[in-house]
């Protein structure tokens, strides 16, 4: 088979492009402002009344885990490392047992606004704060780093055409000099219109929002793989091929050196735990099922999630071996350093060191030089979309935290339904504003390393201790504050320190004064969130057996067992 021309593909987007991303934004406005007609108190604003559909529910669940680290990493991921990645997705249907069947039925019913709640129920108010630091560390640098990779993409595929369209269009009145000039611009422009639509319709908006965005992000990475396979003729079973037998081996099954980066068992351990430890401790994440009206909607909304993360992580991982494989034919299309990058690569295929430097960036230039007018501006908004479902949810799932857990605990008098709301939308403001400035700054920092191993290192590196104090709380009845607070302390210095490892040993070389590294290579970034997890379960048993007991109070009705004892106690009708 004979593969296509281009396809009318253009150097940067068009006029029409700029339409369709422009029209985008302005319905994620509209839905904000019309869900804010029928908000009259903090419960819609943080839990949409408990009266959501399951079906919106679960596909907001998805469009705001996936996120642009995930939407531009993964292919990215693929195209410079192999397909390690697209192993993830078998841990999916394990997941979703422990998730649907376990830590769902037990969360919904305590009837919680705020995960964290169940924290100071079981243990104390220590470990609740504790745990609302870490999560505001995890989902503070989780928004900023959303902003900054999906400002920073777009702003790379629109710098050829966009800032002359600006000019003209204003008259010369706003005109990019520099192209960091326009990609601060981008980066404000995404992190405002989320807050806004976030502001006017609390979570409704977000949930409403995402179901778009989810439609337009899985309608990108298709129209992605049928491009490709109309210009090279091929198709999925070809470019798996090519990327195992012309530059990427099969990663090891498993490997006894922690260091080694990719192996089969790290990848698949590393999924099952990230959806373990989020669903069972994240607020992003629970508030969905939160907003639901019941066990079953709550399950239904994770089976949705979970057939539809499948299905998306297939596809962006078809999207990197189907760009390894086009880029492998077209080399010449790249810009020379991507494209001498490219060379090297494919070269020296068992040289991983500096792929993913250039890896990131390829799906973006195929977006703009790739794909031709009108389709381009579709996959553009899908990168927003993408970008905006995981930051309005974000907002406000920290606003509802930052309310119920910091602010309501420490308030003297009462507030009426309508101060609460007021206060909750200046909060969204202020948090919007925060984290835009956050990926401001990280712009400006610049990056350490490939998009997935920056959410690996740096936010995720918290997810496991956090995930273990839910697990440990629901499941080890014996374990009181004292001793879940010494596991999830040394579970969160073991995750932070292997996720900063390579700065740390930078740090720890030059105040020794030598040449050679003082800790040498880093365990790979898929043992970081496992090895802090298991950390934090080991001290905090140990530290039990020596600790004492909790109350009474704090087991009736807050684990598993106890639960389950309950249950058993009334009578079948």
């Amino acid at each position: 088979m004979t593969s296509l021309p281009l396809l009318g593909a253009a150097a940067g987007l068009h006029v029409v492009d700029y339409g369709i991303v422009f029209v985008y934004m302005l319905l994620m406005i509209y839905i904000g402002w019309r869900c804010s007609r029928v908000q009259e108190s903090a419960e819609d604003f943080f839990v949409g009344g408990r009266s959501m559909p399951w079906w919106a529910t679960g596909l907001s669940l998805v469009a705001t885990m996936m996120s642009t680290l995930t939407y531009l990493g993964v292919p990215g991921e693929v195209f410079g490392q192999g397909i390690g990645m697209l192993l993830q997705f078998i841990s999916l249907p394990f997941a979703f047992l422990i998730i649907g069947w376990v830590w769902v039925p037990f969360f919904m019913k305590l009837r919680l606004t705020s995960a964290y709640e169940y924290l100071e129920l079981r243990f104390g108010g220590t470990i609740r704060l504790w745990a609302v630091v870490l999560f505001l560390y995890m989902r503070f640098v989780w928004l900023g780093l959303i902003i900054y990779s999906a400002g920073t993409a777009v702003a790379e595929m629109t710098a050829d055409t966009a800032p002359t369209a600006v000019a003209t269009l204003t008259g010369d009145v706003v005109r990019f000099e520099t192209a960091g000039g326009w990609r601060l611009f981008v980066l404000i422009a995404t992190g405002v219109t989320a807050t806004i639509y976030t502001t006017l319709g609390g979570i409704k908006a977000v949930i409403w929002t995402d179901v778009i965005q989810f439609i337009v992000l899985f309608l990108g990475a298709v129209v992605t793989l049928l491009i490709v396979m109309l210009k090279t003729g091929t198709g999925p079973g070809a470019w798996l091929h090519e990327a195992t037998t012309m530059s990427h081996e099969l990663p090891p099954l498993f490997s006894f050196d922690p260091r080694t980066r990719t192996t089969i068992v790290a990848v698949v351990f590393n999924g099952l735990l990230w959806h373990v430890c989020t669903h069972a401790s994240d607020q992003v994440a629970l508030q969905r099922y939160f907003c639901t009206d019941s066990a079953r909607s709550a399950r239904r909304t994770a089976a949705v999630n979970f057939a539809c993360d499948a299905a998306m992580s297939i596809l962006l991982s078809l999207v990197g071996l189907a760009l390894l494989a086009y880029y492998q034919r077209n080399t010449g299309e790249l810009p020379p350093a991507m494209a001498d990058a490219m060379h090297e690569m494919l070269a020296h295929p068992e040289n991983i060191t500096g792929k993913n430097s250039f890896a990131d960036k390829v799906f973006p230039w195929f977006i703009a030089h790739g794909m031709p007018i009108g389709l381009c501006g579709l996959v553009v908004a899908g990168v927003f979309a993408v970008a905006q479902s995981s930051i309005d949810s974000g907002i406000n799932s920290t606003c509802t935290v930052v309310m119920v857990d910091l602010i309501r605990q420490r308030r003297k008098t009462d507030w009426t339904e309508q101060r609460e709301l007021h206060w909750a939308q200046v909060l969204t403001l202020l948090i919007g504003a925060l984290v835009t400035l956050i990926a401001v700054a990280a712009a400006e920092f610049g990056r350490l390393s490939s998009i997935m191993e920056l959410q690996l290192q740096s936010f995720n590196a918290v997810l496991g201790p956090l995930g273990a104090v839910f697990m440990l709380g629901f499941l080890a009845p014996r374990v009181n504050q004292a001793s879940v607070l010494m596991g999830a302390l040394a579970g969160a210095v073991v995750g932070l320190a292997l996720g900063f490892w390579a700065p740390l040993d930078v740090w720890l070389t030059g105040l020794a004064g030598v040449q050679s590294s003082v800790l040498g290579l880093p365990v790979s970034p898929f043992w970081i969130i496992p090895l802090s997890w298991l950390t934090t379960l080991t001290i905090a048993w140990l530290a039990s057996r020596f600790l004492g007991q909790p109350a009474p109070h704090q087991i009736q009705g807050l684990t598993f067992w106890s639960v389950r004892r309950r249950e058993e106690r009334i009578p079948m009708v």
